[in-house]
């Protein structure tokens, strides 16, 4: 099995469906949250392809981490807990995944396995900054960007 490893086709990141729905919800509310109005499960998945017990499982999570509230009654629903610029795509990220622990070395520490975790490290913490640093309302003004670059035409 050949790889290009060097080709912007091959993922080292994966990006979980888990995270994907979420940000996915996320955005939903985002663009609904100047409205104060909630949105409830089945709006969200008429608009994107989420499975909705799933969503509500995830939904779930969020709110338990004050991502989000949710509001009972005939027009219940969830609602951003905070501003679409309060919360980062790592803190989503990290509520959806859970907190990754450090893996324990077992083996005796060598020069060459010092240095790959090393490597790891810069890695992991790129990746970290990179999520640090886009909000949700980052990718409400990216989606309101692209959708105006390209316009649908009705006839």
């Amino acid at each position: 099995m050949s790889t290009d490893l060097n080709s912007q086709n091959y993922a080292l990141l994966d990006l979980s469906s888990k995270v994907e729905y979420a940000l996915l919800a996320l955005l939903e509310l985002a663009s609904h949250h100047d409205k104060k109005v909630p949105l409830n499960l089945s709006e969200i998945t008429a608009k994107q392809p989420i499975p909705e017990r799933y969503l509500e499982q995830i939904l779930t999570n969020l709110r338990r981490a004050g991502v989000v509230q949710s509001q009972r009654g005939a027009k219940g629903g969830f609602v951003l807990a905070r501003e679409p610029w309060q919360i980062t795509l790592l803190e989503i990220v990290t509520v959806v995944e859970g907190e990754r622990k450090e893996k324990e070395s077992s083996a005796a520490s060598t020069l060459e396995r010092s240095l790959v975790h090393e490597i790891w490290e810069q890695a992991n913490a790129a990746s970290i900054e990179v999520l640090r640093s886009y909000t949700l309302q980052d990718l409400c003004q990216e989606r309101e960007a692209r959708a105006q670059q390209s316009p649908m035409y009705y006839i």
